[in-house]
């Protein structure tokens, strides 16, 4: 029997023994008359109050507990004396444990506030132990996957998710109370997506036989509000956006949109930067905030700079003397693809977020978008190319986004029936023609300006938190397998990942071992550091599918495979290798083998298979070449030492950076937390 299984037998045994004595172990209700907070300060006074047990010492026929509610920790300090009727009850309550305490609140000869029980009721047995130090867990995704243990043990977390509630409580008083705005709500399953460019997630509504999708956005049914004769309106959404999981975006996440009539842009900054002033002094209490290692000023007017001038001031490019030839060139240089069509906004805006954003400390308003991707903004009133568009940049973060908004109804069709050709030409993020919209705007709007705010990255400013997971309550995370709750996954270990359904039977579906593998790429592969490069990565493979629960063969040799016919048919890799060598291979290590290399196969990763391999290829590589620098090779090599040397594009030139960036982003994990992963395996 595992020791968690002991610890849960225990438990068990001891509220046999206490509802043996008569004690109910969880009673329908208790009367709390003060939370902890209003304990401590009610020094010599009677309290009654109640919470979990933290932590219980004992010393002789003293017994201390720290009692902690959702306000704040109390010791509580039991004596025979004091306690006479139920003192029995003592060896039968553990740490995790509910109770309510009574009695007068005193301090120690060590200056501790502490409530002498007079009374000590059991109002909660818990069966599984509480983790010591769940803060200190290895991988972080532990922490998502028991939220509910990261908050109670590790008061980091909890401070920033308190900071959340606040947040959104104050952005409500602000719009209300400031400027007499309306909360509404809008849809959020929809028959036509819209109000951004994304891909969409969907669904199917069996009562009407229908397909929707999950909202977007909610925008274009607050316009329809708008149309229906409300002035001021706004909406905290909840949203959903069927792309990719990185340390800024989630799939499921929280925002806020407000409109308000007879508006402009410049209005809608005006209300923001007074809102986010506001924000900021409610929760540091001052006009100052920390974003990264950065102390900013924030009561400070923002100031206002165009796309354009931005270009030019922190990336020498003027795009007003470049043609599109010269824009195309300039993406190639930069290895940025665009989706879809080209545009000479879509180029502006990929060099923009490329190369500029970065250098955004701010904070500062940039303005004056190209309007070929802005389909619901309104036409620059000095320049019909660009769209009266605005977003706020942060610490290098983009912030909130907003426009005068198109109310033209004949406009916004010009702009829809652009946005199909789009969509026609491949462009998966196009916005769709939504008819019923455009009958609302034809019934006639008024001028208006409109801004969305994502909550989350909000909170991540703010709180100076800059992963998203730790901002969101429970974060989206791939679906574990299901465990009996008797097994060490309870107490906090990491559990097994299904991989998908398409990786059913796929024990059945190998047909071929480690050792053919191994074999295959003796025959076709040559070169010892390529060789040494595919053992890395099949290595790193294989740890991941260790730590995720997926089929560690599988993932080995997927790794060990990816690079077969770089040495023989260098032109054709890896095409060359999935179609003529790979044949007995299992589809999905093909498929992963195709999509380590999108720009040769146009195959991008998908499955978490195809990320982690493409994820664990590039920086595999530049490991090694920072090794052979080291006299103790991987021994005794540390992230700050990769940290800088990837910084030094000089070194190891030909590795990707971008490759790796996005390798971090695919799998979800901060380089950090990847890189020192591949060391632990590498050395």
């Amino acid at each position: 029997m595992s020791r968690l299984n002991q610890t849960r037998e225990a438990k068990l045994e001891k509220r046999k023994a206490l509802e043996a004595q008569g004690v109910n172990v969880h009673p329908y209700n208790f009367d709390k008359k003060q939370t902890i907070t209003e304990c401590r300060q009610m020094a010599g006074q009677k309290v009654q109050t109640a919470g979990r047990i933290l932590a219980k010492r004992e010393h002789g026929k003293v017994i201390f507990l720290d009692l902690q509610d959702q306000s704040a920790k109390i010791q509580v300090l039991v004596h025979q004396k004091l306690l006479t009727s139920n003192f029995a009850l003592l060896p039968l309550l553990d740490v995790g444990d509910f109770v309510g305490a009574s009695g007068e609140v005193d301090t120690t000869k060590t200056g501790e506030l502490t409530i002498k029980a007079e009374n000590l009721e059991c109002l909660g047995k818990a069966l599984l132990p509480l983790p010591s130090s769940f803060n200190a867990a290895e991988d972080k995704e532990v922490r998502f996957r028991k939220r509910y243990l990261d908050m109670l043990v590790n008061p980091a977390a909890k401070k920033v998710l308190d900071a959340r509630w606040l947040i959104t409580k104050e952005i409500r008083r602000y719009l209300q109370d400031k400027y007499d705005f309306t909360e509404v709500e809008t849809p959020i399953l929809q028959p036509l997506y819209g109000g951004t460019n994304a891909k969409p997630f969907s669904t199917h509504m069996n009562a009407l036989d229908s397909n929707f999708y999950l909202r977007l956005a909610p925008e274009l049914y607050l316009k329809r509000l708008i149309v229906g004769g409300y002035e001021r309106i706004f909406e905290i959404a909840r949203n959903f956006r069927n792309e990719g999981i990185d340390q800024t975006h989630q799939p499921e996440f929280t925002m806020i949109e407000w409109y308000q009539a007879y508006a402009d842009y410049q209005t809608m900054m005006d209300v923001a930067e007074g809102l986010i002033k506001h924000l900021v002094k409610k929760l540091t209490g001052t006009s100052k905030i920390t974003v990264h290692e950065q102390e900013l000023e924030i009561d400070k007017t923002w100031p206002r700079i165009t796309m354009l001038a931005a270009l030019k001031k922190y990336a020498q490019i003027n795009l007003e003397k470049l043609t599109d030839a010269d824009l195309k060139k300039l993406l190639d240089q930069q290895q940025i693809k665009l989706i879809g069509e080209f545009t000479s906004g879509k180029a502006m805006f990929s060099l923009f977020d490329k190369l500029v954003t970065a250098h955004l400390t701010g904070p500062m308003w940039i303005i004056d978008y190209p309007r070929d991707i802005s389909p619901l903004a309104k036409a620059h009133r000095l320049d019909p190319k660009l769209a009266e568009r605005f977003e706020c940049y942060i610490g290098g973060k983009e912030v909130c986004d907003g426009w005068s908004e198109i109310v033209d109804g004949l406009d916004q069709r010009h702009i829809f029936e652009n946005e199909q050709t789009r969509m026609r030409s491949g462009d998966s993020e196009a916005h769709p023609l939504d008819e019923d919209f455009l009958e609302a705007m034809e019934h006639g709007m008024p001028p208006l300006g409109g801004i969305g705010m994502g909550i989350d990255r909000l909170v991540m400013f703010l709180t100076n938190t800059w992963s998203i997971k730790e901002v969101i309550a429970f974060p989206t995370l791939r679906p574990l397998t299901v465990a009996p709750v008797n097994t060490e996954a309870s107490a906090g270990l990491s559990s097994k990942i299904e991989e998908g359904a398409q990786d059913d039977n796929l024990a059945q579906e190998l047909g071929v071992k480690k050792e053919v593998s191994e074999e295959l790429l003796a025959k076709y592969i040559k070169n010892p550091a390529l060789i040494n490069h595919s053992q890395m990565v099949a290595k790193a493979m294989a740890a991941y599918a260790a730590k995720l629960g997926q089929n560690v063969e599988l993932w080995y040799m997927a790794g060990l495979l990816h690079d077969l016919d770089w040495e023989a048919y260098p032109d054709e890799h890896p095409n060359y290798a999935v179609k003529n060598l790979l044949g007995d291979y299992p589809a999905i290590l093909k498929e992963a083998i195709l999509a380590h290399a999108p720009d040769r196969t146009g195959k991008h990763p998908a499955t978490l298979l195809e990320k982690y391999l493409f994820a664990c290829d590039e920086i595999s590589g530049f490991l090694y070449a920072l090794s052979l620098m080291r006299p103790n090779g991987f021994a005794d090599m540390k992230y700050s030492s990769v940290k800088k040397k990837l910084k030094d594009k000089s070194f190891a030139a030909n590795v990707s950076r971008d490759d790796i960036e996005q390798g971090f982003k695919l799998i979800g994990k901060t380089p950090q937390e990847h890189v020192e992963f591949l060391l632990g395996v590498f050395r």
